[in-house]
């Protein structure tokens, strides 16, 4: 399907206070201009949306839509929107807005289909202690990798990074970030929205990298989605992007994510074992790790469904008491682009390049992770 790189929208039809509009292309960043019809709206009106012919909306749209909604509640204005593809309704109601969907049921006081609000028993309170180790000569630098064929560019961006800024930089792996206190840091979602507590300063993004999720089945397992109500479901950990993203999936599918028995293998690998060991029935895993997996591997499952949000990220972010680096640190990333050995460590990284996060796109992630995640 061909996405359409703008937005239009064209009221239909007017009735008395009642006003209908058809929208159409993504709603993304650039949908403020577009938004300006809706300036004219009376207060008390009553507005149906009508999203039929609207293919995608990102992180960016999303938190416009938010914005505009309040506002309109403000003022009176009630909104219904129809017509949503599958996709997009998942995100509404993932982030609350569900309540403003025509016909939804299911859902609690606030718009959120209810799924697991009890927040994982390890997640951690902020720590305030943000103070610098005392005459810290080495600096941490930590990644939890998307992939295992990530590994060697990731050394090479350290290497990159200590020649860049003179310093001494130690760089690990991780599949789990909370144990531990880097002062450089990329890690996947929720990880980087509960660093943030802590004082972390997000830096950049990977251009073009939305973090998808897919759910997988064995290669000989001849059950479709809708078949597997009621199985064993195996992820690498409950307080993640892909657990919240897979259950929602299923819910989309009509198969109760809250039916299911979950076991939480501690990374993807281990999980996609416990799979084809026959110990669950389907797996939760982030899209790239598939795409990644070898031939041999891939061979032996089978995908059952698969997310197409666009919403949320992995983030490059620095520690409180470094903060003063981290305008040198940006610079750094962003100019990889332009020079020869950067270009090659991002191809090793199989990124595009680095760029900094929209601060409405760092908003919507993190008003998710305190829904689902943080007590």
């Amino acid at each position: 399907m061909t996405i359409s790189t703008s937005l239009t929208i064209k009221q239909t039809s007017k009735n008395n206070n009642q006003y209908s509009f058809d929208c159409a292309g993504s709603i993304d960043a650039h949908a403020t201009s577009a938004f300006s019809i809706f300036s004219a709206l009376p207060a008390e009106a009553s507005v149906t949306l009508d999203f039929n012919n609207v293919e995608r909306v990102n992180s960016m749209g999303l938190s416009l839509l938010l914005k505009l909604f309040e506002e309109w509640e403000r003022n009176s204005i009630r909104v219904e929107v129809q017509n949503l593809n599958r996709m997009v309704s998942m995100l509404f109601k993932i982030t609350g807005l569900g309540r403003f969907v025509k016909g939804a049921a299911g859902q609690d006081s606030s718009g959120a289909k209810m799924i697991d609000p009890v927040p994982p028993a390890h997640m951690h309170k902020a720590d305030t202690d943000n103070e610098a180790p005392a005459n810290k000569s080495k600096l941490n630098f930590v990644a939890s990798l998307q992939t295992g064929s990530q590994l060697s560019g990731w050394y090479l961006l350290n290497t990159y990074l200590q020649r860049r800024m003179q310093k001494v930089i130690h760089f690990e792996q991780a599949q789990d970030v909370k144990n531990i206190t880097p002062d450089i840091l990329f890690s996947k979602p929720f990880e980087a929205c509960a660093m943030m507590k802590k004082g972390f300063i997000p830096l950049m993004r990977p251009i073009a990298e939305a973090d998808e999720v897919v759910i997988l089945c064995r290669a000989d397992d001849k059950r479709t989605m809708s078949d597997m109500k009621n199985v064993n479901a195996v992820t690498a950990m409950e307080a993640s992007f892909v657990y919240l993203l897979g259950r929602f999936l299923c819910d989309e599918s009509d198969v109760d994510s809250s039916k299911l028995t979950y076991h939480f293998a501690g990374n993807e690998i281990k999980a996609l074992q416990i799979l084809l060991r026959k110990q669950a029935d389907i797996l939760f895993v982030l899209k790239k790790t598939y795409e990644n997996l070898s031939s041999l591997s891939r061979n032996s499952v089978r995908q059952l469904d698969a997310s197409d949000t666009n919403f949320t990220f992995h983030l490059f972010s620095i520690a409180p008491h470094l903060q003063s680096e981290s305008e040198t640190l940006g610079t750094v990333l962003a100019d990889m682009q332009n020079d020869e050995q950067g270009k090659q460590i991002l191809q090793d990284l199989q990124f595009q390049g680095w760029c900094k996060p929209e601060q409405d796109e760092l908003s919507m992630l993190q008003m998710v992770f305190d829904r689902y995640v943080e007590n």
